[in-house]
């Protein structure tokens, strides 16, 4: 597997690499800071004005820490202006809009472990996001709002992207993890009661990954990855934003990467979180 430092605008064949496993790092890409700068703005609002972001954890009771995050989240996620972002960005790497379909951008928020690891800051264990339903051509993108270490980042072992790894994605409802799951994030604040596919067997972390980077650094890598939340140990809450964008025609003709263990049954109840980046309409499924 190779990685590739900022060439993913002029790499024409980006997608079949990344479906081959290779990881992009773009550290100069304008939209990504341009998101980065949202989220900020977005987080402030958030918390009413409140400016030093990294230190949120320590200043007020679990809960309203949750309840805003909550806030935060809705706010982000559904606003015009991530959707803007995104197709900008679709744009600024020298793609067709009209040729792809995205999930709306997520802003993960990651505090000291022992203060909330689970809910609405659940740190997942490592997955594919096929288990969670994820097509096999998903692109995933993911980037730190700010400068992070090691220890707070996100984790991609690349050792197992052809390795399969028993799991319980054969058991797991993407169409109730939708539908009922979802929303209670709130509820948990403790531990995490709601059921996620999660592996069976021991992950061997010889071959783990941790980037740490700046704000608005960049990596796109395939969602057929195992990836990970680095349980965050350290004083500062991470911030980070995600999304996932899917080629169409790739979707259409099933091209992607080997689907090597995953087991999820209701893959396309999970088309109504897409939306067509060119003109953000809903994806209402593959026409043949």
């Amino acid at each position: 597997m190779n990685l590739y430092i900022n060439q993913l605008q002029t790499k024409a064949d980006f997608r079949r690499a990344i479906y081959s496993g290779d990881i992009f790092l773009n550290t100069q890409l304008q939209t990504a800071r341009d998101l980065c700068t949202f989220a900020q703005e977005s987080i402030t609002a958030a918390f009413d004005g409140e400016k030093n972001h990294q230190a949120l954890h320590s200043m007020m009771p679990v809960e309203v820490f949750v309840a805003k995050v909550e806030k935060l989240k809705r706010q982000f996620t559904n606003s015009l202006r991530s959707k803007e972002l995104i197709r900008s960005f679709t744009e600024e790497i020298g793609a067709d809009p009209r040729e792809y379909i995205f999930d709306v951008p997520r802003i993960r928020v990651v505090p000291h472990y022992d203060y909330l690891h689970a809910g609405v800051s659940y740190a997942y264990r490592p997955h594919r996001d096929t288990w969670y339903g994820g097509v096999d051509c998903q692109i995933n993108t993911w980037m730190p709002v700010y400068t992070i270490e090691p220890g707070q980042t996100m984790m991609i072992n690349p050792g197992y992207f052809d390795k399969p790894v028993q799991n319980t994605s054969r058991d797991w409802s993407l169409s109730n993890w939708m539908s009922v799951q979802r929303d209670k994030a709130r509820e948990n604040i403790r531990e995490e009661v709601r059921v996620h596919p999660v592996p069976l067997e021991e992950i061997d972390t010889s071959s783990e990954i941790r980037m740490a980077g700046n704000t608005g650094e960049m990596i796109i890598f395939s969602g057929s990855h195992l990836h990970g939340t680095v349980p965050n140990y350290s004083d500062q809450t991470r911030f980070s934003i995600d999304f996932r964008l899917i080629h169409l025609d790739d979707l259409k003709n099933k091209r992607g990467a080997t689907n090597v263990d995953g087991h999820c049954a209701d893959v396309t109840a999970g088309y109504k979180d897409y939306f067509h980046v060119h003109d953000f309409s809903g994806f209402l499924g593959v026409q043949q």
